[in-house]
């Protein structure tokens, strides 16, 4: 995964974004979830680390309000599992297709958030850079692109640095009440304001005395990154699925049932 061509990489992250939407199955959203898993293992992102950990959970946790409200407070019709009338015509019914609705949304934002942790962790800048170059995506735009995300790592590393810096001053975030926190991280977005203007003029005098056009044709690179085979053959199963996704989504049939009947 790692000695991937960069535009390998970035379609898989984009088609398997549109395979997500095309599935409806609850069992398709699942082997996915496995397989997109078992690609940020293999370009070695530290998906259950400690760090990362905390993220998952958290957002495992935040996810299950989207599940509950559409479980409660969205009639669908089917077996009824639940009903009660409380005030007026007012009425909560769960039946047992509104459940599997609400998990294939909730299995559809889970795999949406790894495909993300993939994209952020496994490909860096240089590698988006090569990639949107390589399908000839304007300058302009790449050189766009490239810095909105040269920012966000910035920002990440700058807010790290900040915290730091106001713990060894006393300030506490782990043990303080919720309103201090609240101050405590205002604060902290107020010097990072601060800073990214001044990183944001920096970054603006670098590419202007480095001579950087808007409109360039023939630019040079330091870095070449050659297709190879393995890339091709990637890049055609993925829209192999694509496709096949798209017919599936068309019959309304399951890909892992419809695998299951033919082996």
């Amino acid at each position: 995964m790692t000695k991937l061509h960069p535009i390998t990489k970035i379609s898989i992250v984009f088609i398997l974004s549109f395979v997500v939407l095309l599935f409806s199955n609850v069992f398709d959203l699942i082997c996915l979830l496995i397989l997109i898993i078992i690609l940020g293992l293999l370009a070695k992102i530290p998906i259950f680390s400690r760090k990362f950990r905390k993220i998952i959970i958290g957002i495992l946790i935040s996810s299950l309000s989207i599940y509950i409200v559409w479980c409660f407070f969205t009639p669908v019709e089917g077996d009824i599992i639940f009903f009660e009338t409380w005030v007026g015509n007012w009425h909560i019914l769960i039946s047992d297709q509104s459940i599997y609705i609400a998990s294939r949304y909730y299995l559809r934002i889970i795999n949406m958030f790894f495909l993300m942790i993939f994209f952020f962790a496994g490909i860096s800048d240089r590698d988006l850079i090569h990639g949107l170059r390589s399908i000839k995506v304007p300058f302009t735009v790449t050189l766009i692109i490239s810095m909105t995300f040269r920012g966000l790592s910035m920002f990440q590393q700058e807010y790290s640095i900040v915290r730091e810096a106001m713990m060894t001053r006393g300030v506490e975030f782990e043990r303080a009440s919720i309103p201090k926190r609240i101050k405590n991280f205002i604060s902290i977005f107020i010097v990072l304001i601060v800073l990214m203007f001044k990183k944001t003029e920096d970054m603006a005098a670098s590419i202007e005395s480095r001579g950087i056009p808007l409109r360039s044709k023939n630019r040079t690179t330091y870095h070449y990154f050659p297709i190879k085979k393995k890339d091709y053959a990637i890049i055609i199963g993925l829209f192999i699925l694509l496709f096949f996704s798209i017919y599936l989504s068309l019959i309304n049939k399951s890909f892992v049932f419809l695998f299951l009947e033919l082996f």
